[in-house]
């Protein structure tokens, strides 16, 4: 019996993350708010909230795994972000691995208020400092120096502060019910057994 919980991902695990990938793509796709800058499309999106519970329900790798594979494959079918999916991908694994290595970090399996709470701030402000980060760094390369690529970035970064409100608020709104849907069913069993 031990031996079977050495496995890597089950047939669960793989069939959650998919799921919750999808979740993750049909959000972004159609529950957002194109803003087009100078510097290209910003977005205020719902999505980052479902990146969270991905984390949240999942906990890090899986949830990890999910929110990076929903958000890449809404960039693959975007061709404006198609040439930086991958960068997509690490960006929002990173913002659901964080939130689920806090939200389960003691054995706390996401169960305290608290540490959600924080597992979601964290996660959310990262990924904000990380999409700052990004911007910068592209106009850099493009041979732009420090302070103009901040400041032809600001127009994008007026999204952060809303996606991160949006983000925190809805994922921890909508996680109590969530986890009790779960819990309800095999998926979830197999989830608390790990």
């Amino acid at each position: 019996m031990m031996e079977s919980k050495k496995k890597a991902f089950s047939l669960y695990d793989i069939v959650m993350i998919g799921l919750m990938a999808a979740v993750v793509f049909v959000v972004t796709m159609f529950l957002s708010i194109r803003i087009p800058t100078l510097t290209g499309t910003t977005m205020i999106k719902l999505a980052n909230a479902f990146v969270l519970l991905c984390g949240l329900l999942l906990g890090p790798v899986r949830g990890g795994l999910a929110a990076g594979i929903g958000s890449m494959i809404f960039d693959l079918m975007t061709p404006e972000y198609a040439p930086e999916a991958w960068i997509t991908f690490l960006r929002f694994f990173l913002m659901a691995w964080l939130c689920g290595v806090i939200a389960y970090a003691g054995a706390a399996a996401a169960k305290k208020f608290a540490r959600n709470l924080v597992a979601c701030l964290a996660g959310a402000v990262f990924s904000s400092l990380l999409y700052m980060l990004k911007g910068i760094i592209e106009l850099m390369i493009g041979g732009s120096a420090l302070v103009p690529a901040f400041v032809a970035n600001i127009p994008k970064l007026m999204t952060s502060p809303p996606n991160i409100v949006i983000a925190v608020v809805v994922a921890m709104a909508l996680l109590p019910a969530l986890q009790k849907a779960m819990h309800s069913t095999s998926f979830g069993r197999h989830m608390a057994e790990k």
